[in-house]
């Protein structure tokens, strides 16, 4: 017997449909796209399907990359983002420059199935069917899903499949039916690890209470403990078939920057209850109703039922007021990013659909008391205004539930649709009100116009991006003509771009060059260290092994940069010769760039870099290989500890400020200032040469960072920061607590600067030391055609291998400027040999003398294992649906 056609999914595919379209149509209209022009989806996430869609098409897995940042596993950093997504898959099949295109009608799919799979869950629990619509509407069209898909569009996959996991549950719950449930839990494990975190909780807490309220459950705790063990085997299958994307992603978590970065303290432990108040419908811009419900619960109390849900609900508002518990729900992130809300968003929807579906509203209490708490909730909303139609939506809780009371009493079948249709549109239309005034707000602010105050919690109102803004960062002409010109060069290098302002940290994935810069939330650790440490620079997600120092001639030169493209001044590099120049456009080639691999004669320990104040840490890094000290002490090469280094200028020449109060220490040079502490260095003369300004500061006052200036009598000026994060320093969400306060500046080649000048922020600070010294360029044009004679020949390389051959004289280090990840495995000569990280960031071999053939070949970490996981896993879910089917 067919199926009677549920009309009610008919309206919500409609209603989702009208509202959508009203509420995105004018983004289209006014010429922007539905991405904001800066934070995470203009910085991010259009760079990655860039680099997402290309690698998918060249052929190759999309494993290793040398477009993003000095290379780097897709496979395993961008499972996090968009590589279990599957609202992507279909784009790839598109041009890509339809993603941003893609934005309005994905968000309006997303809304549609958050929508069905509430109503259906609803359905499931027997609630009646229009109070489902409803609620599924309120759901989806709660504001913090508009803001989280234009600031973190892939956030929303979680909402979209928590209802099918809870579906599923009940599925399983009440018929012992697995498929939806195993299906949902699947495509969140691909997902998103992150919010897996947070869907595994949720359900956690829902069969909890669940399991004791449902009509058609056991009992006792054999039964209890019997069901939750299926569940949990249930739960692991489907884990275990993601496992060959997810673990890939949790291996590339535990190697980044995330255990690293110091959370931002939480200053409120306890929110007061109007706080939660206004995280919800101001913050999160969730719908009313989801506020009438407790009371309910709790004054029909003589039903055991209806006092667990009761008693479940104040618990969720018990985990909203404490912060902590807060932070921990939502993935560890802060409180006020308020992550989870989908979590307890929808928990709150049914809890309200229960109530308006089960209590009987002909009972005076229950009417008063909905009618009070609407009055409450109008008061407060007149109170506290925060959409452009403020004076509108104030009044949608009391005409709910004005109307949804009398309802309960028309008798008239023709009489009681309409009025509970107007009760509905009540909800409807605050539903509909809040996203439609953030989009008011996003017009406004693109247009140029300045807001006082907005209804959006965490990120603020940002300025969409235009078809023209797309263009000019994403497709840029001038960009396309600076690469055409290298077309021709088959070698592998890499390349400074120097385009401010237009070329970001994610721009090599766009355009396909190889760059020394990235931006995301997984970059790796040792990659990061090696920037703080090394160069340092203060630690954030973003990435960049040349970051505020692109004049560092030896550095650029180590880590194979073989041209700079300039549409401003060009970089301040030794060797370089203009090759191309067209209007603003200058190419640059080094004419001693090196290839990817070549032969470190000497070596240092790690433990003597790490431990040490080196002003000479550049020249130390050109002479020799830094090893693992067990891989030092194995490969017995000596150290190169002699320099072509002169110190030109010193701390004992500093001239300071008439403000700053100077004291004189044998640790160093006190210094204390209410205002910025200038210090100018007087320096010798010297020839053409690296410039290098080394300093160690202690700093016991919070500050913005130190600033050092290079002015010269052509009048030439650089200008870098330093901001070192430690002792007593502010701290922020991707800080390394643990940075080095000593610091190299680098200005490149130079013959005529005269002073250099220091400046730091007011406080208190200890100068341990300053030295400037000069590095004389015949020296390292010496070293750097010895690299050059032995270095890797006839390279061969793709996305996930790299061959070559070398000719050794003596034992020594093969150096390549990939970054170090256990995924590449390398044999010489067909052997397999061990890989180790030289500079803490990049990859070494052994390599013995004589003419050898070496090749290195990329497999994600994780990847074997997951696969076979994955393998194992679905054959187990088979099995059992297979071995149910034959007892059923």
């Amino acid at each position: 017997m067919a199926k009677k056609i549920d009309y009610q999914v008919i309206i919500l595919t409609l209603l989702v449909l009208f509202m959508g379209t009203l509420i995105f149509f004018r983004i289209p209209v006014n010429g922007f796209l539905y991405i904001s022009l800066g934070g995470d989806p203009f910085n991010q996430y259009i760079h990655f399907f860039n680099l997402f869609h290309d690698l998918a098409r060249s052929g190759e897995m999309p494993f290793w990359s040398w477009n993003y940042g000095p290379g780097g596993s897709f496979w395993n950093d961008f499972g996090y983002y968009m590589l279990g997504d599957i609202f992507i898959w279909p784009l790839l099949l598109l041009p890509k420059a339809w993603f941003p295109l893609s934005f309005i009608p994905m968000a309006i799919f997303k809304i549609f199935l958050i929508s069905l799979g509430t109503y259906l869950l609803l359905k499931k629990l027997g609630v009646n069917k229009n109070i489902a619509l409803i609620g599924g509407i309120a759901n989806s069209f709660a504001l913090f899903n508009f803001d989280h898909f234009y600031t973190h569009y892939f956030f929303l996959n979680a909402t979209v499949y928590f209802p099918f996991i809870l579906l599923g549950f009940e599925r399983f719950l009440s018929a012992n039916k697995p498929a939806v449930l195993f299906v949902a839990l699947f495509l969140a494990s691909i997902s998103n690890f992150y919010f897996l975190f947070m869907i595994t909780l949720g359900l956690f807490f829902y069969s909890g209470v669940r399991y004791f309220v449902a009509s058609h459950s056991e009992k006792t705790v054999k039964a209890f403990l019997f069901f939750h063990f299926r569940l949990a085997t249930l739960y692991l299958l489907a884990l275990g078939t993601a496992m060959v994307i997810l673990l890939p992603s949790v291996y590339s978590l535990f190697q980044s920057n995330a255990f690293y970065r110091a959370g931002q303290p939480i200053e409120d432990a306890l929110l007061t209850f109007n706080e939660v108040i206004q995280k919800l419908l101001w913050q999160g811009g969730i719908n009313f109703v989801v506020l009438l419900a407790l009371p309910l619960f709790f004054i029909n109390g003589f039903k055991k039922r209806f006092l667990i849900l009761g008693f479940a609900g104040v618990l969720l508002i018990f985990m909203l007021m404490v912060q902590q518990l807060n932070s921990l729900l939502g993935g560890f992130s802060t409180p006020d990013e308020f992550r989870a809300l989908f979590v307890f968003n929808l928990f709150f929807i049914m809890l309200s659909a229960v109530a308006l579906n089960e209590m009987n509203f002909k009972q005076a209490k229950n009417s008063i008391v909905l009618i009070f708490f609407s009055l409450l909730i109008y008061l407060w909303l007149d109170k506290n205004p925060f959409t452009h139609y403020g004076n509108v939506i104030k009044f949608m809780p009391l005409a709910f539930a004005i109307l949804f009371i009398a309802g309960q009493f028309v008798s008239n079948r023709r009489l009681k649709a309409p009025v509970f249709s107007f009760s509905a549109l009540a909800i409807l239309l605050y539903s509909l009100l809040l996203p439609f005034s953030l989009v008011n707000d996003l017009i406004m602010k693109s247009e140029g116009e300045e807001l006082e105050e907005t209804h959006k919690g965490v990120w603020g109102v940002l300025s969409l991006m235009s078809k023209d803004d797309y263009k000019t960062h994403f497709d840029n002409e001038a960009i396309k003509e600076g690469l055409a010109q290298l077309e021709q060069d088959k070698d592998f290098y890499r390349i400074n771009i120097n385009y401010p302002g237009v070329s970001g940290y994610n721009a090599s994935m766009s355009y396909g060059y190889r760059s020394y810069l990235t931006y995301q939330s997984l970059a790796k650790w040792n990659l990061q260290k090696f920037e703080m440490d090394y160069l340092a620079a203060a630690g954030t997600r973003r990435l960049n092994v040349v970051n505020g120092f692109p004049t560092n001639t030896f550095l650029n030169t180590l880590l194979t940069n073989k041209y700079t493209i300039s549409f401003a001044e060009p970089y301040n590099l030794y060797g370089y010769e203009t090759i191309y120049e067209n209007e603003n456009i200058v190419i640059e080639e080094n004419r001693f760039s090196l290839p990817i691999g070549f032969l470190y004669k000497t070596a240092m320990p790690i433990s003597a870099v790490d431990d040490t104040r080196d002003p000479l840490l550049d020249e130390r890094l050109l002479r020799n290989g830094v090893l693992p000290d067990d891989v030092f002490n194995a490969s017995e090469l000596d150290s190169d500890d002699s320099t072509a280094s002169q110190t030109i200028g010193s701390l004992a020449d500093a001239v300071f400020d008439d403000e700053t109060q100077v004291e004189t220490r044998a640790d160093g040079v006190w210094v204390e200032s209410d205002t910025p502490i200038e210090l100018t260095i007087p320096i010798q003369d010297h020839t053409l040469s690296e410039l290098t300004v080394y300093a160690d500061v202690l700093p016991y006052t919070e500050n913005e960072g130190l600033t050092i200036r290079a002015a010269s009598n052509l009048g030439a000026s650089y200008v870098l920061q330093k901001n070192m994060r430690n002792n007593r320093y502010e701290v922020d969400q991707y800080t390394y607590t643990d940075a080095k306060n000593q610091v190299l500046f680098r200005f490149g080649m130079d013959s005529e600067t005269e002073a250099i000048s220091l400046t730091i922020q007011p406080g208190e600070f200890l100068i341990k030391d300053i030295q400037v010294t000069a590095a004389d360029y015949e020296t390292y044009e010496e070293i750097i055609r010895d690299y050059q004679n032995s270095s890797l020949q006839d390279i061969d390389y793709g996305n996930n291998y790299v061959n070559g051959r070398y000719s050794a004289e003596l034992d020594a280090v093969l150096f390549l400027s990939i970054p170090y990840s256990p995924g590449w495995k390398a044999s010489i000569d067909g052997q397999p040999v061990d890989t180790f990280p030289v500079h803490s960031a990049y990859t070494g071999i052994l390599a013995p003398s004589g003419e050898h053939a070496i090749a290195l070949r990329y497999k994600p970490e994780g990847f074997t294992a997951g696969l076979f996981i994955s393998i194992i896993s679905f054959l187990g879910a088979v099995f059992l649906q297979i071995r149910k089917l034959r007892f059923s």
